[in-house]
């Protein structure tokens, strides 16, 4: 029996930046039986395009590809959203618990960094342009390893916080 874990992140497939960190994550917080566990991203090109019928494709294409390839495998599926600016802007917050809800709905998992993925990781907001290199220097220089697990453990929205930890601990631990 095998997982596969699909994680839908909110970046352009031609970047792959935000997959960068969270993949980095799990392989480095995270003992799993590699041989059977699948990691798959879903590029969203965009937060808002969570609901998209192609987003929805993606999913079902995935889940069924891996059900079929042996008997019991099982596919959980991780939204993951950066907050923006949650505690200024009533509609980011909004964004963010539409989303919850919607993932609650289809039995998906719900993933937040406050307030990106970037401030997360390497404690600031990184200018569009810049994303792809910084996230290639942290793999490369293997910068997960200087990130405090305590911020991957929040229970709330706070800046340089998210619940991821909180949610792969529960995926890891089923």
């Amino acid at each position: 029996m095998g997982l596969q874990i699909v994680f839908c992140v909110e970046a352009k497939k031609s970047s792959k930046t935000d997959y960068i960190y969270i993949k980095a994550t799990v392989e480095s917080f995270y003992s799993f039986d590699r041989a059977n566990t699948r990691l798959s991203p879903i590029y969203l090109n965009g937060k808002g395009n969570y609901t998209s019928k192609k987003v929805c494709r993606e999913i079902t294409k995935y889940t069924n590809q891996y059900r079929v390839a042996a008997k019991g495998n099982e596919t959980i599926v991780v939204f993951c959203f950066d907050c923006d600016e949650y505690d200024r802007r009533p509609e980011d917050l909004k964004f963010l618990q539409d989303a919850e809800e919607y993932c609650k709905k289809h039995g998906y998992k719900f993933v937040w960094f406050c307030k990106d993925v970037e401030s997360v990781y390497i404690g600031k907001t990184v200018p569009d342009n810049q994303k792809v290199k910084v996230a290639g220097d942290f793999k490369k220089k293997q910068l997960i390893k200087q990130v405090d697990m305590r911020n991957l453990r929040a229970d709330q929205y706070l800046n340089q916080k998210s619940n991821i930890c909180n949610v792969l601990d529960e995926i890891f631990n089923e």
